[in-house]
């Protein structure tokens, strides 16, 4: 027993003996020879020059430190500084004694004083594409687990990234001036904790990740608790992620605040120019909270309240994207959508000449994006309790959407406007050849008076009105779904009131030369109808109605819809006898929907207006305008016309020009005698534009 004793104690007097000559010899070696062959094998490897001009230290202990001061890697050739990266230390210290069992525990990591540059040239080649593209070969399985390292903590400060396109010349700059990771061994949480700035913007993130093996197993996920603030946007996450099976996998609660829009979208345009062009919403701040869940095939936000400046939306989002194409499912609820505040302000002070269409056409010729609406499935479940639109307030607005293979239908449409429940549907069908449109709204005594108030126009008009819109058409296009349009529009109003100023636009200037007539004594809406028959792009009056205690407006003619051409003439005539004169005069409106062209005195009516309203006589003469245009010629000085116009106008039916009788009991028309040339004023259409702008509000 005593020999082995002596031999095993003989043993570990060799290996200590051995240990420390080791140890005595690598740290009395000066490692700085080796600079050169590092140097030269990194030359031949990427063909780049790789300067060592610090000291290179190994530092033998139970914990080994190696430090490295003073590294540059060259750029390429053509690159635009010589360097491509510039390390001012690397520092690493390891724990001996763990390597006896296998294990690798690195102490502390340094990183200080880097510069490092990623740059394209002109063809959109890196800097970091070094040599020939070696072959890829399939990884050996060299049997059993890999160790993974366990770092306690990592320290980088002062790290500088820098990357230029070469091809859109756009630059972009991280400055990270302190990083740290720390665990204390592979199964514990990394806390993390960040700050520096990117493009002169700061930024932070702090928190805490799961463990380095939890992180490093595919088939795991790991908790995430994470705060990161940038560009004015502050994001917390607080839940797990993960890739098992190699799809990614979240699962948590989202947060995101937004102090200033504003100010978010003028740093962003520090880092992507483009943002400049975003227009600036009156809204400017935002917050969304929601519980956010994708496990690789369906994404879903749920319990989701965002609020945008006075704005609030609640509710669900599931997107499905495993199938042939997404499908999405929608449900959300609104205590108030303020969509003046939201949308950007109008461009009213922009020249019609910058918006005007090039083709002289108003409704668009562009392909309807029915690709888009195929390249989807979706539900949409809306509920708001008020929408504000122009100032126009939209109370208990409910939508349900359905989009399915290119078919698009709304159905119902309801809301409460003015105090009037309106309702209606209306559908798109892209799934087939010829697309179809199909709508319908009805209104029934909503209150125009109301409506003119919440855009803050008062004493402008009073009363209620009803309306009725439905209509059909086919086509690919805006432009060919108007041409093809058939259907019915029907709005109607009686026993209202209206201001002077807005009676005005058709009595300005003209009827001011009646005697005796003021028009601000004539404020009773008797009826107000437009009845329009629309079939196959024509819509044709059946009835254009205006009528109040003394005066009556008559229309007639068509608005064609498929070359947007207007022929329409409105007739105003006195129904007492203190008003009547023949200075009333019809209203030619020609023209197309984007330069209409108006005519108000009857020798430009009776001449080359009515030769081009005569055109179109064998289309217009069941309408009356034949018997207008006869009318206005034969017209009598003092004329009146009593027939009452409002009762079947209310009722749907069909109405034209009656005849009109003269004060001493003859009748215009027929064989009476010649009209007298009207009195004209200094402008009419100057005191008609006068009265457009009164009635509404200018």
């Amino acid at each position: 027993m005593n020999k082995w004793i002596k031999i095993f104690g003989a043993l570990v007097v060799v290996i200590v003996a051995a240990g420390v000559a080791g140890i005595a010899i690598l740290s009395q070696m000066d490692f700085n020879q080796y600079k050169g062959l590092i140097a030269e094998e990194a030359k031949k490897a990427t063909g780049r020059d790789l300067v060592i001009a610090g000291d290179l230290n190994l530092e033998i202990s139970l914990t080994p430190a190696i430090a490295v001061d003073g590294v540059s890697f060259s750029n390429a050739a053509w690159g635009s500084c010589p360097d491509m990266v510039t390390v001012k230390r690397f520092a690493a210290e390891v724990s001996l004694l763990p390597l006896l069992s296998g294990q690798i525990v690195v102490n502390r990591l340094l990183v200080e004083g880097v510069d490092l540059l990623a740059e394209t040239d002109k063809n959109g080649v890196g800097n970091w594409e070094m040599g020939p593209k070696a072959e890829e070969k399939p990884a050996e399985s060299e049997g059993g687990a890999t160790t993974l390292p366990s770092v306690d903590k990592v320290v980088m400060r002062d790290i500088n990234v820098t990357y230029k396109d070469g091809v859109t010349g756009e630059e972009y700059r991280v400055a990270l001036d302190e990083f740290t990771a720390a665990a204390g061994s592979t199964s514990a949480p990394v806390e993390v904790a960040a700050k520096g700035s990117l493009n002169e913007n700061i930024f932070s993130l702090e928190g805490t990740l799961g463990s380095i093996a939890q992180m490093t197993d595919p088939e795991g996920v790991y908790p995430v608790d994470i705060k990161a603030a940038a560009l004015g946007v502050v994001t917390s996450y607080k839940g797990t992620l993960g890739t098992p099976g190699g799809a990614l996998s979240v699962n948590g609660d989202l947060d995101v605040v937004i102090a200033s829009i504003k100010q978010t979208l003028a740093e962003a345009a520090t880092v992507t120019p483009a943002v400049k062009d975003v227009p600036v919403m009156g809204a400017d701040k935002l917050d969304l909270k929601s519980k956010v869940a994708f496990d690789g095939k369906t994404a879903t936000l749920g319990g989701m309240t965002l609020t945008l400046g006075k704005t609030d939306l609640a509710g669900n989002i599931t997107a499905s994207l495993g199938g042939a194409k997404p499908n999405i499912d929608v449900s959300l609820t609104s205590n108030l959508i303020d969509l003046d505040e939201i949308l950007p302000p109008g461009e009213s002070d922009s020249p019609a000449k910058e918006t005007a269409p090039t083709d002289g056409r108003v409704f668009p010729n562009d392909p309807l994006p029915l690709d888009s609406l195929k390249a989807v499935n979706a539900k949409v479940d809306f509920n708001g309790k008020k929408v504000i639109v122009q100032g126009n307030h939209i109370d208990d607005l409910s939508v349900r959407l359905t989009l399915k293979d290119g078919n698009l239908q709304i159905d119902p449409l309801a809301a409460t406007v003015a105090g009037t429940k309106i309702g209606g549907k209306v559908g798109l069908n892209g799934a087939i050849s010829v697309p179809q449109l199909v709508a319908k709204l009805s209104a029934v005594g909503l209150d125009y008076g109301e409506l003119l108030k919440q855009r803050g126009l008062t004493d402008i008009a009073q009363g209620k009105l009803d309306a009725n819109v439905d209509v059909n058409g086919a086509g690919g296009s805006v432009r060919a779904l108007m041409a093809s349009l058939n259907g019915v529009l029907f709005v109607k109003t009686e026993n209202g009131k209206i201001d002077s100023n807005a009676l005005n636009f058709a009595s300005s200037d003209v009827m001011s030369v009646l005697p005796g007539f003021n028009s601000k004594d004539d404020k009773t809406l008797k009826c107000g109808v437009v009845n329009f028959d629309i079939k196959q792009g024509i819509a044709s009056a059946k009835a254009i109605v205006f009528e109040t205690g003394g005066l009556s407006a008559i229309g007639v003619g068509t608005v064609d819809l498929r070359e947007e051409k207007l022929n329409l003439v409105v007739d105003p005539r006195a129904k007492q006898t203190s008003l009547a004169s023949a200075a009333i005069v019809p209203i030619a409106i020609t023209g197309t929907f984007l330069k209409p062209e108006w005519a108000l005195d009857k020798a430009a009516l009776v001449g080359n207006t009515a030769a081009t309203v005569a055109k179109g006589a064998a289309a217009f003469a069941t309408m009356g305008l034949s018997l207008l245009a006869e009318s206005v010629v034969n017209r009598a000085v003092n004329a009146i016309d009593t027939t009452d116009y409002c009762t079947p106008a209310l009722a749907g039916k069909a109405v034209v020009p009656g005849k009109m009788e003269s004060v001493d009991g003859s009748t215009s028309g027929g064989d009476s005698a010649p009209a007298q040339k009207p009195a004209e004023s200094s402008n009419p259409v100057e005191g008609v534009t006068k009265g457009l702008k009164s009635l509404f509000g200018n």
